[in-house]
């Protein structure tokens, strides 16, 4: 009879979990259009929280440590890391006026600075237009009627594409304060949960996030500092501004430093030949690629021993393949969600 009452009690487990592992993925579908949001409130809550909850011990009260938090961390973090896009932009016009660019991009069929002359004539002309020259000039637009219709589809995908940005990152911020100015309610609800595995199983999950946001940003820091010594020993230009652009473009896994050595690979090559450019992109491909996804990132994570390094190897990298930069923290978790559901619930263990 006791074998029989324990094999109910596991079936009745493994049914409970199956119903809040359906649930979850359910819930994942759904957020489905708000998967960056959601990532950027997880990444930001578990920096947050930490630095709220000292600040709270300190000055004794929730509101006034939340307004600390979001006036000396949250906006300052934010306001870092759009100079960070502009400096960037700025240093990347500059770079495209040098005359090695300009040779990488006659090569490459690109003739800007044509293109500009070819519009200003065609401004100038306008200047000077009649009734009479109407006609024609109805006739010539039509000949560059495909060439608006990209440039104004482009120009109207930018800021499509930078208004979703924004839209994603004051909703991801929202989402993080929300669930800092709640995080003592959301403990003691799972706390009281009669069910010691499904407390077992929501600590398990919050366990493992801590410890994928903190893996993301000391791998972009030691990568972004790596960066530094292998830009500064290639002479780069702008080396401190490249290393912070590749620390920041490291919290997207696998291709995040490709968008930075593999255009100044092509810089070295035609300002120093091919033999330099290879020895480069070889370097940046170990060092910079490499070592951070695929040793780093899985060793700090797993740091506590909790956490196995393949599966989370296997998550950070498919999670990536398949939903992009936000897969970086999804994907773990799916992974880990399942693993932890047969843990608990199915094998019975803490």
């Amino acid at each position: 009879m006791a074998g029989e009452a324990l094999t109910q009690k596991q079936v009745k487990g493994i049914l409970l979990a199956g119903f809040i592992l359906l649930g979850f993925l359910l819930l994942l579908y759904v957020l489905k259009p708000i998967y960056p949001a959601l990532t950027i409130s997880l990444v930001v809550f578990y920096l947050l929280y930490p630095i709220e909850a000292r600040l709270e011990a300190l000055v004794k009260r929730r509101w006034l440590a939340m307004l600390l938090t979001v006036i000396f961390v949250l906006l300052p973090g934010f306001i870092f890391f759009f100079y960070v896009i502009y400096r960037v932009a700025v240093e990347m016009l500059s770079l495209l006026s040098t005359p090695e660019a300009r040779e990488a991009l006659a090569v490459a069929g690109i003739n800007a600075q044509g293109y500009i002359a070819v519009l200003q004539q065609e401004l100038e002309s306008l200047a000077n237009l009649s009734v009479e020259d109407i006609p024609q000039l109805l006739t010539s637009v039509k000949g560059y009627e495909a060439m608006l219709q990209a440039v104004f589809g482009g120009v109207l995908g930018f800021f499509k594409a930078l208004g979703g940005a924004f839209f994603q990152f004051f909703l991801g911020a929202l989402i993080a304060l929300y669930l800092v100015a709640k995080a003592e309610g959301i403990k003691s609800f799972t706390a009281n949960i009669a069910d010691s595995r499904v407390v077992a199983y929501f600590s398990y999950l919050d366990a493992l996030l801590r410890q994928i946001v903190y893996s993301i940003f000391l791998t972009a820091l030691f990568t972004g500092l790596l960066s530094y010594g292998v830009y500064y020993a290639f002479a780069l230009p702008f080396a401190g501004l490249l290393s912070a652009l590749t620390g920041v473009l490291t919290l997207i896994p696998i291709v995040g430093g490709w968008l930075v050595y593999l255009p100044m690979t092509g810089y070295l090559y035609f300002a120093h030949g091919a033999t330099k450019a290879a020895f480069f992109f070889i370097t940046c491909v170990a060092v910079l690629s490499v070592l951070p996804d695929v040793v780093i990132r899985p060793i700090v994570a797993s740091f506590s021993g909790r956490v196995p390094v393949v599966p989370l190897l296997v998550g950070f990298i498919a999670g990536t393949a398949s939903l992009g930069a936000k897969g970086i923290l999804l994907g773990p978790v799916i992974i880990f969600a399942a693993l932890g559901f047969i843990r608990i619930f199915v094998k019975g263990e803490g």
